[in-house]
């Protein structure tokens, strides 16, 4: 099984997963978008009988990636919660376990849309919220697609949750969430549990990155290490 693929995207190295996250060796830096904490309970508060245990799925993956990668930094490219009242008792213990079993990690959350409704997180979480614009050398951080800052070789984001659509003539099988390089900038598909996707239209010049459970396949195929 491909779990991840080891990809240069405009001239920068990274190894994106299956489990829709990006890793920079070179920076020791995880990425993720569009984690959407908290919008079960969100669900639930208006009445809506949806599971409980997303929020709490999605830490897990991630700091599963964490441990895998040995990263020293994570990065989550906007919309970190999904409203302020997916701010339940049940979300927060599950980020501050996280914290906790994570306690020299550097955390940066670039603001989406979704977090400037959500309001200050609690002063006590060691987590730097930054506007879009951030860098890390050549990659340029935020939340929705734009154009490539000046000086940047890449634009990493989100907002989208990517996914193509499969089939053959008017016989549609489904969507696959996607990485979607286009015009400089990477979208990442929503790594939240408990997120839809948005099938894209995509140029012949696009790179994709299909995901199907816990396999990533480059289409259409371009020179790439698989692990």
């Amino acid at each position: 099984m491909t779990h991840s693929i080891h990809t240069t995207i405009a001239g920068i190295e990274l190894q994106l997963f299956a489990q829709r996250a990006a890793f920079s060796a070179t920076h020791r830096t995880l990425f993720v978008a569009d984690t959407h904490l908290g919008k079960d309970a969100t669900f639930r508060r208006h009445g809506l009988p949806v599971p409980t245990g997303s929020s709490a799925g999605t830490m897990q993956t991630i700091s599963g990636l964490l441990t895998k990668t040995k990263a020293n930094r994570l990065v989550i490219l906007g919309d970190m919660f999904h409203a302020k009242s997916s701010l339940s008792k049940e979300t927060l213990e599950s980020v501050e376990k996280f914290l906790g079993n994570h306690p020299s990690l550097e955390f940066t959350l670039i603001r989406g849309n979704h977090d400037a409704h959500v309001g200050s997180l609690p002063p006590q979480w060691p987590i730097e919220v930054v506007s879009p614009g951030e860098r890390i050398a050549g990659l340029a951080l935020g939340h929705h697609p734009a154009p490539v800052p000046d000086g940047a070789d890449l634009l990493l984001c989100g907002h989208l949750h990517p996914a193509v659509r499969i089939g053959k003539g008017r016989e549609s099988f489904g969507k696959l969430p996607c990485f979607w390089y286009s015009s400089g900038c990477l979208v990442f598909p929503a790594i939240g549990e408990f997120t839809g996707t948005h099938a894209i239209q995509t140029k012949q010049t696009d790179r994709l990155w299909l995901i199907a459970d816990d396999e990533i396949m480059e289409y259409p195929p371009h020179a790439t290490k698989h692990a």
